[in-house]
């Protein structure tokens, strides 16, 4: 095994929305799709991954609480329903929710060995998350994970909370939504916040966020649908609408982590493969992503 660190991946103007519900979020199966998108150019396979928070920009304004993100029109003339209705000389609006993203990424390869140029030739012409990559740090390749993770050294890894959304239901005897809308409204300081540190004593709510970690086929496979982007053979394309899969996530210091999986007694993280994260099918209809501890 070989674990490459991409450092500090500067992202322009990538996907802010993750699904049709949600905004923000750290952009996992995206990251899942870029990475098994670089192991297929090098004819290899991926074993997962780890993402390494570090700063995101949200584009668009913030008025008493609430985030309107930026809109962009149109840049070039395709027909004339792309001109706004009310101005004929104005192309129209195209609804959409961007942010800039500087993260990095510690990807372990099934390959021992490979050729770090080649990445790089590879990155320079890639996209994240739907942004054009604009900047990156120096690639190192790594034995270990904890070296790895050790080379990056800040930032703030993802973990994958779908524990604490069953602990918080089974506390407070709450359905499985009304969970996860109660744990992302939590604020500590707020006089008025759901009082779950009182039945959740061991457990922490800082840095709590969702995003999409999958999908759920909606219908069996087809071959008969015609119009399918990117397909060479349409008539050997399969096709399947799907509905995205939501999941809570926490930060949590890479160096907090790190630090409690060098010292002799580790209260949290004997294994750091419990925070990789890979992705596989749970069952013939069911895309997922997970960690190792879960």
């Amino acid at each position: 095994m070989s674990f490459l660190v991409i450092p500090y991946l500067k992202v322009q103007a990538a996907n802010f929305q993750s699904n049709g519900l949600l905004m923000g979020g750290a952009p996992l199966m995206a990251t899942a799709m870029f990475s098994h998108n670089l192991a297929r150019q090098i004819d290899a396979d991926i074993e997962g991954f780890y993402y390494i928070h570090h700063d995101m920009q949200r584009l668009g304004g913030l008025a008493y609480g609430r985030f309107t993100p930026a809109q962009r029109r149109g840049a070039v003339f395709i027909g004339k329903n792309d001109y706004s209705s009310k101005n004929k000389y104005a192309l129209s609006l195209q609804p959409t929710a961007s942010c800039h993203l500087l993260v990095s990424l510690v990807i372990e390869f099934n390959e021992k060995r490979f050729d770090l140029d080649t990445f790089v030739q590879i990155l320079k012409r890639s996209k994240f998350a739907g942004g054009q990559i604009t900047e990156f740090g120096q690639l190192k390749e790594f034995n270990e994970a904890d070296e790895a993770l050790k080379h990056i050294s800040s930032g703030f890894l993802v973990q994958d909370r779908h524990d604490l959304l069953e602990k918080y239901q089974l506390a407070y005897q709450v359905n499985r939504l009304q969970a996860f809308t109660q744990l992302l409204a939590h604020r500590p300081t707020a006089k008025d916040a759901p009082p779950a540190l009182e039945l959740l004593p061991d457990e922490s709510l800082a840095w709590l966020s969702a995003t999409t970690m999958g999908y759920a086929l909606l219908e069996p496979e087809t071959f008969d649908r015609t119009g399918i982007r990117h397909a060479d053979d349409q008539e050997q394309t399969a096709h399947a609408y799907a509905e995205p899969l939501t999941g809570l996530i926490q930060y949590i210091s890479l160096n907090q982590v790190l630090d409690d999986y060098a010292s002799e007694r580790p209260l949290h993280w004997n294994n750091l493969d419990e925070l990789k994260w890979s992705y596989h099918w749970q069952q013939q209809d069911i895309f997922l992503l997970q960690q190792n501890s879960n």
